[in-house]
């Protein structure tokens, strides 16, 4: 229960009010439509060919991968990411992982990810590639909410058709539309059960027809989507025959805000923004005055029960598997989950800004703690379990909670230790860490449309780890690669001495075609595959190190 110290919280995780759902999100304020969620923006983190760097599929269990019931395509987080490898999924942290899919109440929209690496490059930072540029995902509400309303956003239907052995028959918006004719059918057959006689035990016996009919269809062993859709409980199929199925479903899925102050844990106590600390990119802030001792993020918690999964290895010599002998990497997922030296288990934390948190040895202002056992959030059985106790798990029952170890102001950077092992990994890499005066950042050319591109005559080879695509004037042309830049010239119609460019474009047939007085705005620049800066040599990988005297005896395999 929040103490009177507390502040108030907007955004809450919560049990789900979907059976069997687990934990989500709720709101204490009404959300007109089209209002931002609280907690600002989320982040992207990209996974990249996990199947082949594990040789074997996670769909058929072939490794134990929990992430896949929470990464998104990355066509939806955004092109960047679906250039920088040959199959990408992109991780969501917060409101692209906390809320639940309810295809008849679906009342947020989420937005693709801008990328920005807050101009931290291999040219100037040891932290280039130690962090997610894909950022900025953006949240609002679609449809009005209700203070105390679940938060649901839409998986896409493939989501729930793919998982039917374990998931059953869960109805989509066309299921519900069915769902709602059907009601209106029975609701007609039972104003036709309405007894004639005013004999008490006949009004009695008929109610009671209605009931068993009622049971007789939705516990039907003919299964489909659209009976899913139904309400199981007479009396709410009752109130669905008045109001209809959706008004239904929108009482159900509230919580009283008295009900989320007391058992529901805050999610926007934090925010992300700019860092001021060196190489570190975005961190998270106090979005408000959060006293001693208060639990500014609850976080569950992803395990990965064998971290070797996360290795990434070159190809073979017949390209077709990875070569064992030639790891080249981790994913970067690495760096946003927490271990321990003596244990293969990992612990991947996901909440509104809580991965943002950045850190700090000497001082932080928070620690990391297991939440107190409850059914609802984190089993603290668990931790008494071995690691192999988890391959056969695939729901997060751990949590960890983030708790300010002093006052903490509005606007203060919120900041946790990472560990020795980490903080000396570090250091070490910031002395090796050599510029790479060669560097083009593809995303810098995409923000600077004064910046001069060179032809291919002035430098062939600067442009080898990017590639750009033209856009032409009309809706005909479309995007097409750009194969060279052939001159450079000032543009006329420019005062502010911008360019124009002639160009080799890449046309239908794969042909070459030359086009003239292309302008910056008709052009724009991605890294090719595996040339980002996750994908180069030396990018920093490490974990966070959970405290020795917090960590369990049970998973200490190494």
């Amino acid at each position: 229960m929040n103490n009177n110290n507390t502040p108030k919280c907007t955004l809450y995780l919560a049990p789900s009010t979907i059976p069997n759902a687990g934990l989500g999100i709720f709101t204490s304020i009404a959300l007109p439509s089209g209002t931002p969620l609280p907690g600002g923006f989320d982040a992207a983190i990209p996974i990249s060919d996990m199947d082949f760097h594990n040789d074997g599929s996670h769909d058929a269990e072939d490794y134990h991968w929990m992430f896949s019931e929470y990464l998104w395509s990355s066509a939806s987080i955004g092109k960047v990411m679906e250039y920088e490898a040959e199959k990408t999924s992109g991780f969501s942290w917060g409101h692209g992982a906390l809320p639940n899919c309810h295809f008849w109440m679906i009342n947020v929209m989420e937005s693709s990810c801008d990328f920005d690496t807050v101009g931290l490059t291999p040219e100037n930072s040891p932290g280039a590639g130690a962090f997610t540029g894909h950022y900025n995902r953006l949240a609002h509400a679609y449809e009005d909410v209700k203070a105390g309303g679940e938060l649901f956003v839409s998986y896409g239907t493939n989501w729930f058709t793919t998982r039917e052995s374990y998931m059953g028959l869960v109805p989509g918006e066309d299921d519900f539309e069915a769902g709602e004719e059907f009601i209106e059918t029975v609701s007609e057959l039972f104003e036709s059960l309405v007894d004639s006689t005013t004999v008490k035990d006949d009004v009695h016996y008929m109610g009671q027809v209605r009931v068993d009919i009622w049971n007789m269809i939705v516990n039907s062993p003919y299964k489909s989507r659209p009976l899913a859709a139904l309400p199981k409980a007479y009396k709410t199929a009752v109130r669905a025959m008045d109001v209809g199925i959706m008004q239904t479903e929108e009482e159900l899925a509230t919580h009283s805000v008295e009900y989320l102050e007391e058992h529901g844990k805050c999610l926007d106590h934090i925010h992300p923004q700019n860092t001021t600390i060196p190489h570190a990119g975005r961190g998270a802030f106090a979005t408000r005055y959060l006293p001693k001792g208060t639990v500014v993020s609850s976080a569950p918690l992803i395990h990965i029960p064998d971290r070797d999964i996360l290795t990434m290895y070159d190809d073979s010599e017949d390209g077709e598997s990875r070569d064992l002998s030639k790891p080249i990497g981790q994913q970067l997922l690495l760096n946003y989950c927490w271990g321990h030296p003596k244990s293969s288990m990992l612990l991947c934390p996901y909440s509104h800004g809580t991965p943002f948190i950045n850190h700090d040895r000497q001082d932080p202002n928070v620690k990391i703690q297991w939440m107190k056992n409850d059914d609802r959030y984190h089993n603290s059985s668990w931790l008494d379990e071995p690691v192999s106790f988890f391959d056969s798990e695939w729901t997060t029952k751990l949590m960890f909670e983030y708790v300010a170890l002093r006052d903490i102001q509005e606007g203060e950077e919120v900041l946790v230790d990472y560990g020795k092992e980490w903080e000396e990994a570090w250091n070490e890499h910031v002395k090796a860490w050599n510029p790479d005066e060669n560097y083009v950042s593809p995303h810098e050319l995409n923000k600077d449309y004064d910046l001069p591109l060179k032809t291919h005559e002035e430098d062939a080879s600067v442009y080898t780890d990017i590639f750009g695509y033209h856009t032409g004037t009309d809706k005909k042309s479309g995007e097409r690669e750009i194969h060279r830049i052939r001159a450079r010239r000032p543009d006329p119609n420019n005062k502010n001495d911008g360019f124009v460019y002639d160009l080799e474009v890449i046309g239908n047939g794969n042909y070459v075609k030359r086009v003239k007085d292309v302008s910056r705005s008709q052009m724009h620049f991605y890294h090719k595959p595996y040339k980002a800066d996750i994908f180069r040599e030396g990018s920093f990988r490490h974990e966070m190190m959970i405290p020795d005297e917090m960590f369990p005896n049970a998973w200490r395999n190494l």
